[in-house]
């Protein structure tokens, strides 16, 4: 298999997976927003800062309303993270191998773009609001494409794992910017539960949550999100996935060495015992290890 075609399999899978996990982090800080008991003007700040955005943010608006927030996450294509640009990107890649892709796979990549043009084209909120729900639904339809009509071969374990070190690092943003809210902001005690919850909903991981743990509570939502190696979304889980996928391919013995070591800091963290200022330090090492790990992934295959 041509080191070229292994990239554009390993990015394809990381901007499809960053198309969807940016609608996620954007979906449900909308809709706490609605529900925030304080001032609501810096209320999605930290959804812009931990996506790493915030010099270009700021130079393009004056204010964190929802609406700044939602075109330049969703829709704007000078933000290189935004929706739009992702999906954009995950075309990109997807043409230098599409006679090596599900067509079906290819297709809907390119009717969700095409539908993204149409609704920014209108200037509607609604319809806008509308189609970021709504591409968490297609983006899961173009995997199980992939999934369910794709030979598991070499071309497969690289979308496996790009597509798991992708989600490993936004699960640590989705984390990070409840951290960075938590710290920010004057809330009622009642509010930071009220939050993690609503993290749980956005993740479909609500119903999972409750089958392994019968409460509800902080520490509990965090070492599930982190630790819980049985739900398909934790940090630990993605680890464990991008390791499966490197057992079937060769030269992994330098990648699977910094999960080794990624893995075992995630185990012995006791993340349920620490503050936000804790977690947040935590999760910035969480997303500079999977930095790491990237980059040896890049200069053994690619």
């Amino acid at each position: 298999m041509l080191s070229s075609n292994a990239e554009h399999f390993y990015w394809l899978s990381r901007y499809a997976e960053r198309a969807e996990n940016t609608a996620r982090l954007l979906n449900v800080n909308l809709e706490l927003m609605l529900d925030f008991p304080g001032d609501k003007s810096t209320a999605l700040q930290p959804v812009i800062e931990i996506t790493g955005n915030s010099d270009l943010f700021k130079s393009k608006y004056s204010s964190y309303n929802h609406i700044n927030v939602m075109n330049f996450l969703g829709y704007d294509k000078n933000n290189p993270n935004s929706i739009f640009s992702s999906l954009l990107q995950a075309q990109f890649n997807s043409k230098y191998i599409r006679d090596n892709l599900p067509k079906e796979s290819s297709e809907q990549l390119n009717l969700l773009i095409d539908e993204f043009i149409k609704v920014n084209a209108s200037k509607s909120i609604r319809k806008r609001t509308s189609l970021i729900n709504k591409t968490i639904s297609n983006i899961q339809l173009f995997f199980g494409n992939i999934s369910d009509n794709y030979f598991i071969g070499t071309e497969y374990q690289f979308i496996k794992i790009g597509r798991f070190i992708e989600r490993g690092d936004m699960i640590s943003r989705i984390i990070d910017a409840q951290c960075i809210k938590e710290d920010k902001f004057i809330i009622d005690e009642e509010f930071p539960t009220l939050q993690w919850t609503s993290i749980l909903r956005s993740l479909s991981a609500y119903e999972a949550y409750r089958i392994s743990k019968r409460t509800i509570s902080r520490s509990n939502i965090i070492n599930f999100l982190i630790k819980n190696e049985g739900f398909s979304k934790s940090i630990l889980r993605c680890t464990n996935n991008v390791n499966q996928a490197l057992n079937n391919l060769p030269r992994s013995k330098a990648v699977k060495l910094r999960i080794k070591k990624y893995r075992k800091s995630i185990l012995r963290a006791r993340t349920e015992n620490y503050s936000d200022s804790q977690l947040h330090d935590f999760m910035d090492f969480i997303q500079r290890r999977i930095l790491e790990i990237d980059k040896t992934i890049s200069a053994n295959y690619f």
